[in-house]
């Protein structure tokens, strides 16, 4: 396979960048994600409500390790941290294909939230650290760019493929899925280790994570601020994936075109996430975060407000946000951070965002039946709008404050 992909005479980062666009494309084709309920209701006969527990306990589980996931990646090491989080989603998506209850559901979604854990900031910390190692960091955001991109690309081409694929045969999305990942697991394999600092476990590894965390929450202000901002942006732009197919239930639309729009949606995020470092020396931080913010927040209160299939295209903004902000995000933090916690933070940037997604996601589910789903994108509207500011505030304060002192 070695010989396949042509990894020989590259240079350390031109190698691990190839194998880890390789990976990050097989893990995020996922062929059944928009047909996910109907499947849940078809094969295993689960109702919506159980969906929403089931994705409930795959935010708990992304919670319990994302913190330790990161604080392995940094300690042991980059390239098995990322081999063993395929393995994980390889066993939870092969789960599936079996699952016939509840249980057996829940426990394959806790095998793909661990597996996505241990990849989640490791991918971007790989690549970072590979990098600086053949002197080329300031390529980092550029190629950062490239793999939130492709990841975007391959889960668009997967939900077009799994929709058509699903009306052939219910299981045919979920078995290329369990393939997909296990290549993506033999090109785990193939990495090689950069040469970075590692971090010294001086204290018990919870009491290490939790100086880490109260580092990035309260000791630096300014990462406190982007985390806070990330969180209730990208929170909101996971809950409007979901929120489309009531959406579109309310527009009385024939499912076959719920992975259409599912595809053009992932597309468009991942040019963006491909195509935004363009910006890159022209738009600063806090201008592009306060662009994200009004686009999430006028998509909601939007689409809340009109019932027209005119509304669509705003449904999809929360994809397009997440592919072309989450990489401005990282860089901004990687820039902030060494190289002995940058995994860390980044693995705590993503636990806030699946932490606030539990009591927001609940909230917008019960909002949903009492008042219906277009009063609740209201309320969301209003709530990224208060939080957003909070965060996107204290980022520029204490920014501002830095540039004033240097």
């Amino acid at each position: 396979m070695e010989k396949l992909l042509k990894l020989k005479n590259l240079s350390i980062s031109q190698r691990n960048m190839r194998l880890i666009l390789i990976m990050q494309i097989c893990q995020s084709a996922i062929f059944f994600l928009p047909v996910l309920i109907p499947f849940y209701q078809a094969e295993i006969g689960l109702t919506f409500k159980d969906f929403m527990i089931i994705e409930a306990i795959f935010c708990a589980t992304i919670i319990v390790m994302e913190i330790p996931s990161g604080w392995l990646s940094d300690l042991w090491s980059r390239k098995n941290t990322m081999t063993a989080g395929l393995a994980f989603t390889f066993m939870g998506f092969s789960q599936l294909l079996f699952a016939d209850n509840f249980i057996e559901a829940a426990l394959s979604e806790v095998f793909v939230g661990i597996g996505v854990s241990l990849i989640s900031g490791t991918n971007s910390a790989i690549i970072y650290d590979s990098l600086l190692q053949d002197g080329r960091q300031d390529e980092g955001r550029r190629l950062e760019g490239l793999r939130h991109g492709s990841a975007l690309y391959s889960l668009a081409f997967a939900c077009f493929v799994g929709g058509l694929l699903y009306q052939i045969d219910h299981h045919l999305p979920v078995i290329l899925t369990v393939v997909a990942q296990l290549i993506g697991m033999v090109c785990g394999f193939l990495l090689i280790e950069p040469i970075r600092d590692y971090k010294e476990a001086e204290k018990h590894p919870i009491a290490d994570m939790l100086d880490t965390m109260k580092f990035a929450l309260h000791g630096h202000k300014e990462i406190a601020g982007i985390i806070l901002f990330a969180t209730v942006v990208f929170m909101a732009t996971k809950i409007m994936l979901w929120v489309q197919q009531p959406y579109y239930e309310l527009l009385a639309l024939p499912e076959i075109w719920y992975g259409v729009f599912t595809a053009i949606g992932f597309l468009l995020g991942g040019m963006g996430g491909h195509l935004g470092h363009m910006f890159d020396g022209h738009v600063r931080n806090r201008t592009m975060f306060l662009f994200m913010l009004v686009a999430v927040v006028g998509a909601c209160l939007i689409a809340g407000t009109v019932k027209s299939v005119g509304v669509i295209p705003l449904l999809l903004i929360g994809s397009i946000m997440w592919g072309f902000g989450w990489p401005r995000v990282q860089s901004a933090i990687n820039m902030r951070v060494s190289s002995e916690r940058r995994a860390t933070i980044l693995s705590t940037a993503g636990l806030m965002i699946n932490l606030a997604f539990i009591p927001v996601g609940s909230a917008m589910g019960l909002l949903s039946d009492a008042w219906g789903i277009q009063d609740a994108l209201l309320a969301l509207g209003l709530f990224i709008l208060a939080g957003g500011s909070l965060g996107l505030g204290l980022f520029v304060f204490n920014a501002r404050r830095k540039e004033a002192i240097a």
